[in-house]
């Protein structure tokens, strides 16, 4: 326990932040281990994603949108917003991805910021987009731009129009 304390007190967190952190490293890679998930490196995808037709990404997307929601529904059961929001952020963050999400009034804007390649961004972007639409939820505004970044504008469930 002693070891913990002074990691928690390098790193500047209190002893619960270290131990939340710690449980979400631990969730994170049990998941990919017990789901049989590969990972790839940086390099790797950016090589992929570069040599990708932009002409198949939105297919990518739907395809990609169905099997994440397959596996989501698989572990939990019923799938609302917010559990899907949980998942987004856990992976994002297994990843060390930025991923926020910024409530506004009556919506909720998600904002990512991703350095493999614009077609990972778009593809993200609109799986994403797919996922939530898929729940019933409505999405209001979905963009990517050059800068390998993309953001989502999502009607919270009880603002659907």
């Amino acid at each position: 326990m002693a070891i913990l304390q002074q990691i928690a007190d390098d790193m500047n967190l209190t002893a619960g932040t270290l131990s939340t952190k710690i449980t979400d490293y631990v969730e994170f890679f049990y998941y990919k281990i017990q789901r049989g998930d590969v990972t790839l490196s940086q390099p790797i995808l950016k090589t992929i994603f570069e040599g990708l037709d932009s002409k198949v990404i939105d297919e990518i997307a739907k395809k990609t949108a169905k099997y994440i929601l397959s596996e989501i529904k698989a572990q939990e059961g019923n799938v609302t917003y917010e559990i899907l929001i949980e998942h987004f952020m856990k992976w994002n963050r297994g990843n060390r991805l930025l991923f926020n999400r910024i409530k506004q009034k009556g919506s909720d804007m998600f904002v990512s910021k991703y350095s493999i390649y614009r077609n990972w961004s778009e593809i993200q972007c609109k799986t994403y987009a797919n996922m939530f639409e898929m729940v019933g939820q409505t999405v209001l505004e979905k963009s990517f731009d050059s800068d390998d970044s993309y953001s989502l504008k999502i009607a919270r469930p009880d603002q659907v129009v």
